[in-house]
């Protein structure tokens, strides 16, 4: 085939790579998306197809490396040449430097989604590991179990405001949650979390840390940081100017950015545009995220934030919007 531009990774990114460029070629392992936010819900009760949804690929391959010098993916299917390359393959979970590391459950995919779920049912101690976004919308969602959310910052929700940080607290606090704050984790077993403080009880312990890019990354012969591209704030390579990265795979000048659903569509369509011949600046905006915590929609912005009944309906036309995108995808030529 000849060359053109690639997108590795059907994720909310690549798939918003795709539709600003519906002549680049889309690759991915799987023919479904995993909607990462969507996932929690699974773990309270929902369906499992509200969360992973059929797609619209160009190639399903499983990417095994890339020759950025001969600008080569190479997959399990053969290699195809490049002219600009975008890279969008999401993000992981490593937590490697945590002794007892596969005692911890994760939420990556629907598989572990359902494993959670199942777990919950047995289990009377239950941990997570972490206090942001994903960590209180856990915690908020299990019920009759003691939860502990184990987190090192002096305050949940660290990258959000003080005031909004201390509404969730109390939030929780009103469920029973207990919260430790200040605490790095050293030890999980299969009974208990060893932290540099005390040993707390856990039969279930959930890694809600932060976020890697995918492991793929980390074996390339590219500059990275945490299993992401090292690019400029358009999106370009720092290693290669025809390789371009977005959403939870790429550090801007070595900084991350919380994973967003607006960060990674905004990147990718920057990404895209500049891939085409453009030159873009990508922009960073707080825009703020909605929590959902016991069916209560918050709106956490940087300074502070929101609920009411329009917080509600802006998650519904977020939600709207994601779906509304794989139908567009879904009505291209592959």
């Amino acid at each position: 085939m000849a060359k053109q531009i690639y997108v590795l990774g059907g994720g909310l990114s690549g798939i918003y790579a795709k539709l600003t460029n519906p002549d680049a070629m889309l690759i991915d392992r799987d023919d479904h998306i995993t909607i990462s936010t969507r996932l929690i819900t699974l773990i309270g009760g929902m369906e499992n197809s509200y969360a992973y949804k059929p797609r619209n690929i160009d190639l399903k391959e499983n990417v095994k490396d890339i020759n950025f010098e001969n600008r080569e993916i190479v997959t399990d299917n053969g290699k195809h040449e490049y002219s600009k390359l975008i890279i969008a393959l999401g993000h992981s979970f490593n937590v490697n430097n945590i002794k007892g590391s596969t005692n911890i459950a994760k939420l990556e995919t629907i598989d572990d989604a359902v494993n959670i779920r199942k777990r919950l049912q047995t289990s009377k101690n239950v941990a997570i590991i972490g206090g942001g976004y994903l960590g209180v919308e856990i915690a908020s969602l299990i019920n009759g179990k003691k939860v502990t959310i184990i987190d090192p910052h002096d305050r949940l929700l660290n990258h959000s405001s003080p005031e909004a940080s201390e509404y969730v607290n109390n939030m929780l606090l009103a469920r029973n949650v207990n919260i430790t704050k200040g605490t790095k984790v050293m030890e999980v077993t299969g009974k208990s979390v060893i932290t540099d403080n005390e040993e707390i009880t856990s039969d279930l312990t959930i890694y809600a840390g932060g976020i890697y890019g995918n492991s793929i990354i980390s074996g390339l012969p590219i500059k990275t940081k945490n299993s992401k591209i090292l690019v400029n704030s358009k999106m370009r390579s720092l290693s290669y100017d025809d390789v371009f990265a977005c959403g939870d795979s790429m550090a801007i000048d070595g900084k991350s950015f919380p994973a967003t659903a607006f960060t990674g569509r905004k990147s990718a369509v920057v990404a895209m545009k500049n891939a085409m011949g453009n030159d873009i600046e990508f922009k960073y905006e707080n825009n703020g995220n909605i929590l959902n915590i016991d069916n209560n929609y918050i709106f956490v912005k940087k300074n502070g934030y929101r609920k009411s009944f329009m917080v509600n309906l802006i998650k519904k036309y977020v939600n709207g919007k994601t779906d509304k995108s794989l139908n567009k995808l879904a009505r291209l030529k592959s």
